[in-house]
């Protein structure tokens, strides 16, 4: 069965780690020449679903970030040299320079096309057939997911419902649907997804219940606010939160949310799982390698110094512990008594002058002398999901005080929250969002959701959704290009 699962995992998810560099719907996959021997057991039901994970997975390594923070004044430019990623912070992307675009998440999509095409198919037993529908709900989920991300990026993206499993290249040059087509096929995606799931069981690294309806509350509250749902959409989105199962709770203290040794913890529901095992290489890496610090960094001051300050420094294996960017600390307004502060970043200062600052919220663990960046990557947890609450409560005109000082009081126990106008309450929500849930790929989305991007200094005469890489219209001639 290994040997099973090795080779289909080659098969299936070999294009996701070239996503980078190849044209975009090109989708054309190996597995015309699996099919016919594969999807005939449960063994490889359960290897295509880890095959879309894994999909999943290469895109959280940097793309999610890229597409869901970079953007957001967030970060700013390191030590060295930051490359194409000042175009992200700096907010000068072109269909020239982009150098994200849907062909990872596209995979992602292929792969659970091949799930919901083959796996109903495959008889599974009595004792594990509610395997099977887990396995179809997860499928649904990670596409409505995938999807949700590429809308909120690009708008409106051509729907695949089909695997790509021929040599007919015509069969996948399609136009755009529009942006309400493609929140409408989100929304029935998760709608299908929450109808297979079998029970509430959560092992946090696989979607389920839990967090698909977390990922119905994001869906709706953004439709709501952003494609004009209204009060319909907020509804929805709170019944949403308020159905999901055995819900989560809070950790008393902030920075074991995100401990290597703490992973899967109570307060997560969805998390991209790295560790150890993986192969010791960049590739197995997590984006915030870019973000922290290297012995190279620190002149005129000495290693020693740093160490003093962060602990082992990033000297892995290809780009780890490169500070290509940092985060920019002028962007933040934590109080001295906010325990997020340095569970977030920590600066080195030559004097009283900030020399270097290391992002260390996903700094991995050591591994002999070496750190390693393999920090889960948390997609949805629940001081997440209790200021999604609270921002649909403010909305809905309802008073927020409870979620609010659930999230702000963990951080800070003499901080409190004081309810007001809904344009007050919402400054205060938003700015609680970027300080809890910085660099988790959420600070850029939520700057649109507010219609905040405007806070954004970088931002100023430029649009909003990302631009369509040139290597994508090149290949679509269909596909038309952003503002």
């Amino acid at each position: 069965m290994k040997k099973k699962i090795l080779l289909y995992s080659i098969l299936f998810t070999g294009l996701s780690l070239f996503s980078s560099c190849e044209d975009d719907l090109n989708l054309q996959s190996e597995s015309v020449i699996t099919s016919a021997s594969f999807w005939k057991t449960e063994d490889d039901a359960k290897a295509g679903v880890n095959g879309m994970y894994f999909n999943f997975r290469t895109q959280t390594q940097q793309n999610y970030y890229l597409l869901g923070g970079a953007r957001s004044a967030e970060i700013t430019s390191g030590v060295q040299s930051p490359l194409s990623l000042a175009n992200y912070y700096n907010n000068n992307l072109t269909a020239q320079n982009i150098d994200v675009d849907w062909a990872g998440l596209y995979t992602v999509i292929h792969q659970a096309n091949l799930v919901l095409k083959y796996v109903p198919t495959i008889q599974f037993s009595p004792t594990t057939v509610n395997e099977q529908k887990r396995y179809i709900a997860q499928a649904y989920s990670m596409r409505a997911l995938a999807y949700f991300i590429m809308a909120r990026s690009w708008g409106g993206v051509p729907i695949v419902t089909t695997p790509t499993e021929n040599t007919n290249q015509s069969e996948y040059i399609v136009s755009r649907n529009t942006i309400e087509e493609t929140f409408a096929f989100i929304k029935s995606d998760i709608e299908s997804a929450i109808a297979n799931y079998p029970d509430a069981t959560n092992n946090k690294t696989q979607l389920s219940l839990a967090s698909t309806y977390a990922l119905k509350a994001d869906v709706n509250l953004w439709t709501a606010k952003q494609l004009g749902g209204g009060s319909t959409d907020l509804n929805t989105a709170l019944a949403a939160i308020n159905a999901i199962p055995t819900a989560p709770s809070l950790l008393p203290n902030f920075k074991d949310v995100f401990g290597y040794t703490n992973k899967g913890n109570a307060e997560v529901l969805f998390a991209v799982r790295y560790s150890l095992a993986d192969v010791p290489s960049a590739l197995s890496d997590n984006w915030n390698s870019f973000m922290f610090v290297g012995p190279s960094d620190f002149a005129p001051l000495t290693a020693a110094t740093a160490t003093a300050t962060f602990g082992t420094l990033g000297v892995g294996t290809g780009n780890a512990g490169i500070s290509r960017v940092q985060p920019d600390i002028t962007r933040f307004n934590f109080n001295n008594t906010d325990t997020r502060k340095t569970a977030t970043y920590l600066t080195l200062y030559n004097g009283a002058t900030p020399a270097v600052t290391g992002l260390v919220k996903y700094n991995g663990t050591v591994d002999g002398a070496t750190r390693r960046f393999v920090s889960d990557i948390i997609i949805y947890r629940w001081a997440d999901i209790l200021l999604m609450k609270a921002e649909i409560k403010n909305a809905l005109g309802q008073d927020p005080t409870n979620e609010m000082n659930q999230v702000m009081q963990r951080a800070d126990a003499s901080s409190s929250f004081t309810n007001g106008s809904q344009t007050a309450n919402d400054d205060v929500i938003l700015n609680e969002r970027l300080k809890e849930l910085a660099f988790e790929g959420k600070a850029w989305w939520d700057l649109v959701r507010f219609n905040k991007t405007n806070l954004v200094p970088s931002m100023a005469g430029k649009k909003i959704l990302f631009p369509i890489s040139q290597n994508t219209i090149n290949f679509n001639p269909k596909i038309t290009q952003n503002p």
